[in-house]
C-alpha cells in the first residue's frame, strides 16, 4: 500500500514568505539549512509536510519562530492573506503603486454599490 503524503499549504506559504523576506534563493536556503532545494520547493509549492527534523532545520536557518507551525490557531492571518503577502513581497515599487491604485478603485466602487 502506498504511503500518502501529508499536505499543509499554510506551512509552505509561511516558509516561502520567510525565505523571500530574507531574499534567499532555494539554493541559498538549502545551503544554510542542509535541506535540498528540490525538497524546499516541494514544501513551498506543493504543501509537502517535512519531518520534524527538516522543519527544525528550515526554521533555524531562517531564524523564525516555530510558534506559527505548531500553534496555527493562535494566528489571525488566513491563507489568502498570506498568499497575497508573498505575491506583494515579489513586486517592484512601481507594481505596488499600481496594485494599491487598483485596490483603492475597487474599494471605492464596492462602497458605492453598497450604499445604493
Amino acid at each position: 500500500m502506498a504511503k500518502s503524503k501529508k499536505i499543509d499549504k499554510d506551512m509552505g506559504f509561511r516558509l516561502k514568505k520567510a525565505r523571500l523576506d530574507q531574499k534567499l534563493t532555494y539554493d541559498e536556503l538549502s545551503e544554510k539549512s542542509g535541506v535540498s532545494s528540490r525538497y524546499i520547493k516541494e514544501i513551498e509549492n506543493h504543501g509537502n509536510v517535512p519531518s520534524l527534523e527538516k522543519l527544525g532545520q528550515l526554521i533555524r536557518a531562517l531564524h523564525i519562530s516555530a510558534d506559527p507551525f505548531f500553534y496555527p490557531a493562535a494566528l489571525n492571518d488566513n491563507l489568502d492573506y498570506q498568499r497575497l503577502l508573498i505575491y506583494l513581497s515579489e513586486c517592484t515599487p512601481d507594481q505596488i503603486t499600481t496594485i494599491l491604485a487598483l485596490v483603492e478603485a475597487y474599494l471605492r466602487t464596492y462602497k458605492t454599490h453598497e450604499t445604493e
